[in-house]
């Protein structure tokens, strides 16, 4: 299944799903993400820092999708 947020990003795919978990997936030269290769993080001591800010900026995609699609308040 395709989630509904992702990033992709130096041939990978950053995704999250509606519970909040996040995974990569790798991108073919084509552009094309591969969800059924998809993987959990497991980032070494130099990626960690990287994977944290992708993640972090896919966090912040999603919430200003969801606040564009849906009314915050009314004045």
């Amino acid at each position: 299944m395709i989630p509904s947020f992702y990033l992709v990003a130096d041939g990978n795919a950053f995704a999250i799903e509606e519970d909040g978990y996040m995974f990569g997936a790798p991108v073919s030269e084509d552009g094309s993400v591969n969800w059924d290769s998809s993987y959990e993080f497991d980032p070494d001591d130099q990626d960690v820092d990287y994977i944290a800010h992708m993640c972090q900026l896919l966090q912040h995609a999603q919430s200003l999708t969801i606040e564009q699609t849906n009314e915050v308040f009314i004045k």
